[in-house]
């Protein structure tokens, strides 16, 4: 490495303007212990440094020359070179900021020497007594006087204000008593570019970059400290509530017609009168009043940020308001994105900043912010993002388990369905060959959707990539699910699926192509939080129920990738219990999908290949139904039939009940096996019991009452009628007969092959269909 009298030497045969002065300069650090230097070399450089310095000529070899000398202040560990040359530069600085003539794109260099020497006399108190003190009155008058001259351009240098704002809190908080008398006038300037409010040379809406609007805000936070140390307690308090009663009075401008009035639990704050008055138009007044709701906003984050010595009162209660009605005009609905994300960030800082204060009001704030986020659009990206983040800084200041376990379900359950862009959206497998036999019109109409599912497929429909905006809304998801899975008294099948979910995801990662996603890096981003996901699951000791040790071998197993965040779970540092293993599907996760977990799967509209077979496998079982009953029925209609009947033989169910009519029936002959004694005639003077039926359906023939019950039961009868009821004898099995439907037309029995007639089996479509697939039905039977 140089030596520092060569680096000297150097130095000094170099021009201040030089391209490598500076590196040099800033990597060697010559000038840390200045008074340990050869003095002929060192006084050489500074003496020609403040010949520039002092040079009223405005060029590139002078601005060099500034930047040079800050550098050599912020070296100085001993404050010798500001001793003996730093009065006459910062007199030379503060003339040029003071003079009105100069033009205001020199100034940045001047600005940023006078802060640095302002803020590094503090450690040398002698200077900061003689040299220091004096000026910053008129240093302060000064620099006010340059945000007036800035703003007053029509087009100011947006570069230079920044410059200016920056020098100005950081001279503010080291000596705040000097710009007291200040404060009336620099306060109305800063709102005016925090609220974009117009002024008189930009008499119209006008934009500041946010920038510019966020260092104002921090500025105005900063301006308590003017108060004294006693009183800057109060002041933050006093500036607190009213920026609260700006946010009131922007709120109150942007949904004054569609506010739902609520009981007022607490009076709002007053807002500012320096506030000039909102148009009447709702169209003119909602952009102003968002510009007022998010300069207050940043204010209010500010006065959070800003590090209090004292204690300071932080009125919570008054940042909660009434609920804002949804079906507003759509110039509300526009705005409702930016109102969330401005309150989301609010209350985050309102977290940071009190901590633990805030927990008697994080149910409420849970209750409001997972209601907003269930309901969200997916087409809202940027607003699902705020809220995925707002919800992942709670969750890391206020762990789930100090909240009801009904948050946390809600947020799981949210961001798993978050991720079922990535998921591979396959239709189900359909086996049409195995509906070419009598499968009937369910099996047809699964065969037509087979075939719209082909020609949705060729047509594009899920060919498309994965957006920017849908891998980045997955990836905060992932991010937030790492610190809900441990949550006490979660769902053990909510979080089975989870892990189940997950696993594939990291598996389908890997063999997805690079055509699949928008922007090349999000594969590898989302398979980085995938697996982040799977290894705290892993590590988590919460809400381990008796379903996790069966997947944290697998998991361990899947991940391709192992650092040490798992180590102490494959190495641990102590030998493990003695005790019986645990079963093979624990260990080895062979758990079949539970009704429970197959239920929440479901419910979040997450399908899976197995449907399909089970489809199948249902639809086979069907089939052979079918061909059973009409076996049976077959059998039935093979049987010899006799002249005799009786009242023990026959069970009659009708199907539609009727009420008794006028009409004659019709009696029509029956005939019935019989195996037993048959039971005596009937008398003549015996009116005949028939049971009534449609005029123009057959009617049954009439059973005599003097029948025995018992050896009425022990006959054994099996008919066949052409009428509505059905007739089965008491050996033949109950259950398969109840599975049958019979036609109810005029003609001889008809079985329809659907399963619509039997509950277990019933698809819940019309038999209203066309005749064609009744006919074809028909020729199966025959």
């Amino acid at each position: 490495m140089t030596s520092t009298p060569h680096i000297l030497s150097l130095l000094i045969s170099l021009p201040f303007s030089h391209p490598s002065f500076s590196p040099l300069l800033v990597s060697h650090r010559p000038f840390a212990y200045p008074s340990h230097l050869p003095q002929q070399p060192l006084s050489k450089l500074l003496t020609r440094l403040n010949t520039v310095f002092l040079s009223r000529d405005d060029n590139t070899e002078r601005r060099s020359a500034l930047e040079i000398a800050k550098e050599i202040v912020e070296q100085d560990q001993e404050g010798w070179v500001m001793t003996n040359w730093g009065k006459g530069w910062v007199g030379a600085c503060l003339g040029q900021v003071a003079s009105t003539s100069n033009p205001i794109l020199t100034l940045p260099s001047h600005l940023s020497f006078l802060s640095t020497v302002v803020l590094a006399s503090s450690r040398y108190p002698s200077f900061e007594r003689e040299v220091v003190h004096p000026i910053m009155g008129k240093l302060s008058v000064s620099l006010l006087k340059l945000i007036d001259r800035t703003l007053l351009d029509p087009n100011p240098e947006w570069e230079v204000l920044l410059h200016l704002l920056e020098t100005i809190k950081a001279i503010l908080a080291h000596s705040p008593a000097n710009f007291r008398p200040s404060i009336p006038t620099l306060k109305p300037n800063l709102l005016n570019l925090i609220l974009r409010l117009p002024t008189p040379s930009r008499p119209i809406h006008h934009t500041v970059p946010f920038e510019i609007r966020q260092i104002a805000a921090e500025l105005v936070a900063s301006l308590h400290l003017t108060a004294g140390k006693a009183q800057s307690p109060a002041s933050w308090g006093s500036e607190m509530k009213e920026a609260l009663g700006g946010v009131g009075r922007a709120l109150g401008g942007i949904v004054g017609d569609a506010w739902e009035e609520e009981p007022v639990r607490i009076n709002p704050p007053v807002a500012p009168s320096g506030l000039p008055d909102l148009p009447l138009d709702p169209i003119t007044r909602l952009p102003i009043s968002l510009d007022w709701l998010e300069g207050y906003v940043e204010v209010i984050r500010s006065l959070l940020r800003f590090p209090t010595g004292r204690p300071v009162p932080v009125p919570i209660a008054q940042i909660t308001v009434s609920y804002i009605s949804p079906h507003h005009h759509a110039a509300l609905l526009a705005a409702l994105p930016r109102i969330w994300i401005s309150g989301a960030q609010l209350l985050g800082g309102v977290a940071l900043a009190c901590g633990d204060h805030l927990i008697p009001h994080v149910g409420t704030i849970f209750d409001h912010t997972v209601w907003l986020s269930e309901r969200l659009p997916n087409t809202m990206a940027e607003s699902q993002i705020q809220l995925l983040k707002f919800h992942r800084l709670l969750l890391t200041l206020y762990p789930s388990s100090l909240v009801s376990v009904e948050y946390p379900t809600r947020l799981l359950r949210l961001c798993l369905t978050k991720l079922s862009p990535l998921l591979d959206s396959r239709s189900k497998p359909v086996n049409i060959g195995s509906q070419a036999n009598g499968g009937g019109k369910r099996g047809k109409k699964r065969a037509r959707g087979a075939e719209d599912s082909l020609v949705g497929d060729l047509e594009g429909r899920e060919g498309r990539a994965v957006g920017v905006n849908e891998c980045a809304v997955a990836l905060e998801a992932l991010k937030l699910m790492s610190l809900l899975h441990p949550t006490p008294l979660l769902s053990p099948s909510l979080l089975t699926f989870s892990i189940r979910l997950h696993l594939s995801l990291y598996l389908t990662l890997l063999s997805l192509p690079g055509t699949a996603f928008a922007s090349p890096s999000s594969c590898g981003e989302l398979q980085n939080g995938v697996e982040e996901v799977l290894e705290e699951a892993v590590l988590m000791v919460e809400g381990e129920g008796g379903t996790a040790r069966g997947w944290k071998s697998l998991v361990i197993s899947v991940l391709s990738h192992k650092n040490g965040k798992i180590a102490p779970i494959l190495h641990p540092s102590l030998p493990p219990l003695m005790r019986s293993l645990p079963p093979l599907s624990q260990l080895h996760f062979f758990a079949k999908e539970g009704e429970a977990e197959k239920k929440e799967r479901l419910g979040m509209g997450f399908g899976s290949l197995d449907d399909g077979e089970e489809a199948q496998e249902q639809e086979r079982r069907d089939v052979v139904d079918q061909n059973s009953i009409r076996a049976h029925f077959a059998t039935l209609s093979a049987v010899p039939s006799s002249s005799t009947s009786t009242n023990g033989g026959s069970i009659f169910t009708p199907i539609a009940p009727r009420e008794p009519t006028t009409t004659t029936p019709v009696i029509v002959p029956v005939t019935v096996a019989v195996t037993a004694a048959p039971a005596s005639a009937p008398a003549a003077t015996t009116p005949s019991i028939v049971a009534p039926v449609p005029t123009q359906a057959p009617a049954l023939a009439p059973v005599p009452p003097e029948a025995d019950p018992v050896e009425a039961h022990q006959t054994s009868v099996s008919s066949t009628y052409e009428s509505t009821f059905i007739s089965v004898s008491h050996s033949t099995n109950i259950s398969t007969a109840a599975k049958s439907n019979v036609s109810r037309g005029m003609g001889g029995l008809e079985i329809d092959s659907d399963d619509e007639g039997i509950p277990e089996l019933d698809s819940g479509s019309d038999d209203d269909e066309s005749d064609e697939d009744e006919d074809e039905d028909e020729e199966d039977d025959d």
